[in-house]
């Protein structure tokens, strides 16, 4: 069986209009005092890209990854041609043909997106041959697993039951004492929320330097932070590195949002800079890729947590056939956010434990009808 054709459509479905992109949320823009207010103000393209790959038998599987019309193109103008005729055996054989094909120009974010998303529709195509679920072809595990949330409002998750909050910190560097004065007061909420005993995490998205992580964890210190998610760019090792030295275990660094390769996970844990690591399944190269970082972090003896796990019904299975002890996390996107259901029914979180999918991946049909040859009701059905 070969690959017959794949196609990829860009479709806005909204990202730009939920609470975390019209808030004041760091950035690396935020130091631009005309970006500074919202992220949607500068996002890179944040249409989802559908991706749908099939065969020459007519099995069809799918996928949903980021980047827009960017990861469109990759996919449609290359990835596609490079691909098509390629017999479906081997799944990491052909991760390494897109890899290295794409080696010359970039192994960053969009073309490691357009290799998840192709990835994980190939890995999607399978479970509908074999009429397996995901988990258990990767090695079964968990029904359920425990899970943390990210909100902008705490206050509405407090009795959830949830494994931790996450805050999403609203000043970057360029705001001074003040925002760093206000960055405190933030978090001190969500303490106040989850108790005495809760886990309190927080996420600076690349907005802070080397400095301003450490006068902040001094400032903080009282409310117990169970880590600092990606305070610093991915580039600034040196700063990474001093964060580490000057704070030693008094500070937990969840890294990786942006390590988009196994390689670039292996340099924060081969320098033990990282305590908990966290790339993203559609941007990190897809399941063929992460399951290699897993059994990286695995042997490194670094815990993962995937990031944005309850969007992606793959990372779930990943989550929850190839971690011990997994914890996932769903991002509140808001109550009419249509972005957990992007792939099929959105997950089933029940007092801060989420079920792991059974089903195949199934766009809206909307969106299948989008594609050549997805417009009649027998192929509707059918996949």
């Amino acid at each position: 069986m070969k690959i017959a054709s794949i196609q990829a459509r860009a479709v806005d479905m909204g990202f730009q209009s939920q609470k975390l992109q019209t808030t004041r949320v760091a950035s690396p823009m935020s130091r631009f005092a005309q970006f500074g207010e919202k992220r949607s103000s500068w996002m890179w393209p944040t249409k989802k890209v559908f991706v749908r790959v099939e065969s020459t038998d007519g099995a069809v599987g799918w996928s949903v990854t980021n980047g827009g019309e960017i990861v469109e193109m990759i996919v449609n103008q290359h990835l596609a041609r490079l691909m098509q005729g390629a017999a479906i055996s081997d799944l990491s054989d052909l991760w390494d043909q897109m890899f290295f094909s794409l080696l010359p120009c970039d192994r960053s974010g969009f073309p490691m997106m357009a290799i998840a998303g192709i990835d994980i529709a190939l890995w999607d195509m399978r479970c509908r041959i074999e009429g397996r679920a995901l988990a258990d072809i990767l090695g079964g595990g968990a029904g359920d697993l425990p899970v943390y949330c990210t909100t902008p409002q705490p206050e509405v998750h407090g009795d959830a039951g949830w494994w931790g909050l996450k805050a999403a910190m609203p000043f970057g560097t360029a705001s001074g004492d003040h925002g760093l004065a206000a960055n405190v007061d933030y978090i001190r909420q969500f303490r106040d929320v989850a108790g005495p005993d809760g886990r309190v995490m927080l996420d600076s998205f690349m907005a802070w330097d080397a400095d301003y992580t450490l006068r902040f964890a001094e400032r903080a210190a009282d409310i117990g932070l169970t880590w600092i998610e990606d305070p610093l760019p991915p580039y600034d090792l040196e700063g990474l590195r001093l964060v580490r030295a000057r704070a030693g275990d008094s500070i937990r660094l969840a890294l990786g949002n942006f390590c988009f390769t196994r390689w670039d996970c292996a340099e924060l844990t081969r320098e033990g800079l990282v305590d908990v690591l966290q790339p993203d399944v559609a941007w990190a190269g897809g399941i063929t890729e992460c399951i290699r970082i897993l059994d990286m972090a695995r042997d490194a003896g670094v815990p993962v947590i995937l990031h944005n796990t309850c969007e992606q019904p793959w990372a779930l299975a990943l989550a929850a056939a190839r971690q011990t002890d997994a914890v996932v996390e769903y991002v509140d996107r808001g109550a009419t956010s249509p972005l957990y259901e992007l792939s099929g029914p959105p997950p089933v979180i029940t007092r801060g434990r989420v079920q792991v999918p059974l089903a195949a991946n199934r766009p809206p049909d909307p969106i299948r009808l989008m594609f050549h040859g997805e417009t009649d009701a027998h192929r509707l059905t059918r996949s």
